[in-house]
């Protein structure tokens, strides 16, 4: 008996083993969100998700009253039961009566793994090892920012456009992906110790996060990744496509795993943002697009640049609250990218409104839906771009010189050339005398007027003023090769004009003296009939002096 009792007072003589799981429950369901508090516990993080849940969970001991054993990883396992009649008496004496049986106490959990749980985490068991694991799940209607989750599934065939050669798109097969290192390289250093992933299955939007403690739990944490791989089609990533991807082959590759996840196709969405926003936004990180796109500001939000001393110091003190903004970080990235791609569906298919665009961000959208390959919703975002202008034109208000020269280019390209004339011609009428116009405005005219109108005069004119601009220029800034070249560019047009200048002058006397010799001369007079002399009507003048004689050798000498 004494036995059982040295056994029970080992196990709850710390006092606080017992009351551990029960805080950890309460913090686990006061983080709950709204959601996850509606449908239940998300899916793999329940008491069944692994072996080590028991412990994890805080679950009350079995009837028996077992006591926990150190298992191999070192976690508190299920340990052999025995009959309190089995244990050895203390006293020595066979006739004392058996003392009753002690209640049944709690089996107490692994501080670790209630660790883990304030963080809605659990310490998983896979097939090749160990590691951490957190799951979240969303509700199709539910929202982030001014985007359902659900609203991906309406068109969701338009991203075929990234891989117009690839099989279908559906949502299902899609994988949203994120990491984060322990640094910025994609160098062999670089080890991804969180990977996010996030799915679309049986009506809701989960998000997984792989966490590893250590660098032994990598290769269980890549063998589970490579096995939930295997069912999706594409990944979508924001800049993954070369720094998370290829950390993430590189981790393959350095822990002798050769999955074969070149298969999927990336969609990485920092193309398009870049394409779409990047004259407009200060700055296209998916912080900052979530918030002027998507309409989701980020509260209390760890930067991802702090990611990698988070996990020193995790490494340092072993202390799992000062990941926790971290897995927020990863978690709304991975809902962020869900939303985007919602986003970009919706332009694909011109369904998002145009009212509040500017005509510079009407411009970039026309551009980009022309890269891929939208002809149609193309040519009538930018024709509506370019009646804004006329009306901001109209209105007296000025518009950024760049944006003129950027619709002109492209009218120019189109065939459109009226609509860039008329475009150059503004930049310059908008710059006035006391500010220069752009250079480009004064030689597109001047080539316009050169090879289309062949108005070399006005070619010249149009070359010399941009020759001044520049030079005006030159004076405030410093002086750079580049602004060399280009002044020689326009010395040399400026040169050729008026050699064509003049040759044309010389085809024009040229002309006239063909002309002239093609006239036919009126036939020649016989011999015998001389002309008849007129009689002048002129009165003779005075003598010519002699300074006015054409040579010194005409001037009649004295004979004295």
């Amino acid at each position: 008996m004494s036995g059982l009792r040295d056994r029970l007072a080992r196990h709850l003589k710390p006092g606080k083993t017992a009351a551990a799981p029960e805080a950890g429950a309460e913090q686990q369901q006061a983080e709950l969100t709204p959601e996850q508090a509606q449908h239940g516990p998300a899916e793999g993080g329940g008491p069944d998700a692994c072996p080590l849940s028991e412990s994890a969970a805080g679950s009350a001991p079995d009837a028996e009253g077992s006591a926990p054993a150190e298992g191999a990883h070192g976690y508190a396992g299920r340990a052999s039961t025995g009959s309190p009649a089995d244990a050895p008496s203390g006293s020595g004496q066979a006739d004392e009566p058996a003392a009753p049986a002690a209640p049944a106490a709690p089996a107490p959990v692994h501080p670790e793994a209630a660790a883990w749980a304030k963080l809605d985490a659990e310490l998983y068991e896979f097939s090749a090892g160990s590691f951490v694991r957190r799951v979240r799940t969303y509700p199709m209607d539910a929202y982030h920012g001014r985007y359902r989750l659900d609203a991906l599934h309406e068109h969701v065939r338009e991203l075929e456009a990234f891989h117009p050669e690839a099989e279908p798109v559906h949502a299902e097969g899609l994988l949203f992906f994120d990491t984060e290192t322990t640094g910025l390289g994609v160098g062999a250093g670089n080890v991804a110790f969180l990977v996010g992933i996030g799915y679309y299955e049986a009506g809701r939007f989960v998000v997984e996060q792989l966490f590893i403690r250590h660098p032994a739990e990598e290769r269980a944490m890549l063998a589970y990744l490579e096995e939930k791989m295997k069912r999706f089609t594409h990944v979508v990533s924001y800049n993954g496509r070369t720094f998370d991807w290829p950390i993430l082959q590189n981790r393959f590759i350095l822990n002798r795993m050769r999955p074969d996840i070149d298969r999927l196709l990336h969609l990485d969405l920092l193309h398009p943002s870049r394409s779409l926003w990047k004259h407009s936004m200060p700055s296209v990180r998916l912080g900052k697009v979530e918030e002027a796109q998507l309409g989701y500001a980020r509260e209390d939000d760890v930067s991802g640049a702090f990611a990698p001393e988070l996990y020193v110091l995790y490494l340092a003190e072993g202390k799992t609250d000062v990941l926790r903004g971290v897995f927020i970080h990863n978690e709304r990235d991975i809902v962020s990218l869900a939303a985007l791609s919602a986003l970009i569906t919706r332009y694909l298919a011109d369904e998002e409104p145009l009212e509040p665009k500017s005509p510079g961000d009407l411009f970039r959208l026309g551009q980009w839906l022309l890269k891929m390959n939208r002809l149609a919703s193309a040519e009538k975002i930018l024709e509506l771009g370019f009646s804004r202008l006329q009306v901001q034109g109209e209105e007296g208000r000025a518009v950024s010189g760049d944006l003129l020269l950027r619709y002109a280019a492209y009218y120019k390209k189109a065939g459109v050339r009226d609509r860039a004339v008329e475009l150059w011609n503004r930049l310059i009428r908008q710059a006035g005398p006391a500010a220069a116009a752009p250079v480009e405005a004064y030689i597109e005219l001047a080539m316009h007027y050169e090879h289309g109108c062949k108005d070399y005069a006005l070619a010249l004119e149009l070359s010399r003023e941009a020759l001044d601009v520049l030079r005006q220029r030159r004076r405030l800034l410093r002086r750079s090769e580049k602004a060399a070249d280009e002044e020689r560019r326009i010395a040399h047009r400026i040169e050729r004009l008026q050699r064509k200048l003049r040759d044309c002058g010389k085809s024009v006397s040229e002309r006239k003296t063909s002309v002239k010799a093609a006239i036919p001369s009126r036939p020649s007079k016989p011999p015998g009939q001389a002309r008849s002399a007129k009689p002048s009507t002129k009165p003779p003048g005075k003598p010519r002096p002699a300074y006015a004689a054409d040579s010194l050798f005409d001037v009649a000498r004295n004979p004295g």
